[in-house]
């Protein structure tokens, strides 16, 4: 199986390597991706999406302008050249297509400053959307992806097959998107001529129609294929023994059919094993290197701190205003700083820190605070899902070193007892005897 397409970040500090890889404050060099939230209006009401709160607002361009022009000054200490080499502008909703003509003025904008600075950023940032897809014939959506082809990373969610995508991407009438979507999809790649991944959300709804899902986006010519569970609550063992089936068959197809070689995003080798204690660095961004904005030209740590996100009883987090600049007020000093020391042993617990599969285990902080009232403290209702996940795995790599003759073995650190939660002892037996050489 190969690797994932390389990600800009990576790409980015790859060709421009800064130092040891830390920035002057210790953290780790990343290219860094900025958020324009254009507007929290959709054309969808997604059953498993976390922007919970709809509405009919707009991001002004004057509040995004002043976003761009605090993002480029020399004197920033939160985000300049030195932390950040490169940068991603990401334009979200709601549905961002709904607000095409702001994307064009602020990317336009964007662009002017950065030549007329001749600012690094200029030859080293990427635009990047995620759709829906209802919008995507829209004449100047489709003007703007000509334009802006080469520097952007567009993309229309498509979960899978019909049957799993419109059991939660609806219209408001209830209605599924999968057929908009997917006449979406087939225009960029076929006549565009673009590239485009596809990223699979699972939630307790559709965690049984994942076999099916993938083999569909395998038989339209999909090779790459992230696929996610949802952090939120609602994970029970049950959904762990479902998705351990699924994936066995996702496993057997793909072993079956020759297609080792596509990128499954479920499917990892170097996961499922214990970290290193020293490794403590926080999986999520969600605390402060996913800098976003909204039309109250508030700046949050990450879009999930926005008040769509959290709620109308939940307090949103912010560390800027565009008219006052970033870290401008005594409380949005203390907020980021709190949410900078944070790392993967301060929210843990010591059962989660040393977890014997804690290597690939995911969170989102943010998510952690809409929960617990606080980012340092992590949510581990995913955990069934990701036991369930490293059982299978040894599955598929086990088969698949044998099927090539090869003499390594992926090791089960899953302990026997979480094993037999998901699994009954026959199918344990078999794990174990793939694994042995």
């Amino acid at each position: 199986m190969r690797a994932g397409t390389e990600q800009f970040q990576d790409y980015v500090n790859r060709l421009f390597p800064v130092g040891p890889g830390l920035s002057p404050d210790g953290r780790r060099v990343l290219s860094r991706t900025v958020t324009f939230q254009v507007t929290d209006a959709c054309t969808l009401r997604c059953t498993y999406c976390y922007q919970g709160v709809k509405g009919s607002h707009v991001l002004p361009f004057e509040t995004a302008k002043k976003f761009v022009d605090l993002l480029l000054r020399d004197d920033n200490p939160y985000i300049n050249t030195r932390n950040s080499p490169g940068v991603v502008l990401e334009f979200i909703g709601g549905e961002p297509l709904l607000e095409i003509g702001l994307i064009d003025r602020i990317t336009d904008y964007f662009l002017q400053e950065v030549i007329r600075l001749h600012h690094p950023w200029a030859t080293r940032f990427r635009l990047s959307i995620c759709s829906n897809g209802t919008e995507y014939f829209n004449p100047q959506v489709q003007a703007y992806l000509k334009k802006h082809l080469h520097h952007l990373s567009f993309s229309i969610s498509i979960d899978g097959n019909r049957q799993l995508h419109d059991a939660c991407r609806v219209y408001p009438d209830g209605r599924g998107s999968y057929d908009t979507a997917i006449a979406g999809v087939e225009h960029f790649t076929k006549v565009l001529g673009g590239r485009m991944g596809s990223k699979m959300t699972i939630a307790p709804s559709n965690v049984g129609y994942v076999f099916e899902a993938l083999q569909n986006l395998l038989g339209l010519g999909y090779r790459e294929i992230n696929l996610n569970c949802v952090y939120e609550k609602g994970w029970e063992l049950s959904h762990a023994r479902v998705l351990y089936g699924q994936l066995k068959r996702c496993g057997d197809y793909l072993l079956e059919n020759g297609l080792e070689d596509a990128y499954i995003s479920m499917f990892e080798e170097h996961f499922f094993r214990p970290k290193d204690p020293k490794d403590v660095q926080n999986w999520c961004g969600g605390t402060g290197d996913m800098l976003s904005v909204d039309y109250t030209g508030n700046i949050y740590p990450c879009i999930r701190y926005m008040p769509n996100s959290l709620g109308p009883d939940i307090p949103p987090l912010t560390i800027g205003h565009v008219d006052h600049g970033l870290l401008g007020t005594k409380g949005e000093q203390d907020c980021a700083q709190c949410l900078q020391r944070i790392d993967r042993r301060t929210q843990s617990t010591d059962q989660c820190f040393s977890c014997p599969i804690g290597e690939g285990c995911a969170w989102c902080s943010a998510y952690n605070y809409q929960v617990f009232g606080t980012a340092d403290r992590r949510a581990t209702f995913i955990c069934p899902m990701h036991k369930a996940r490293a059982l299978a795995n040894a599955y598929y790599w086990n088969r698949l070193y044998r099927a090539r003759g090869e003499g390594k073995r992926f090791q089960i650190h899953v302990p026997k007892d979480w094993a037999l939660e998901i699994l009954p002892e026959e199918e344990w037996e078999l794990l174990k005897r793939l694994e042995e050489k």
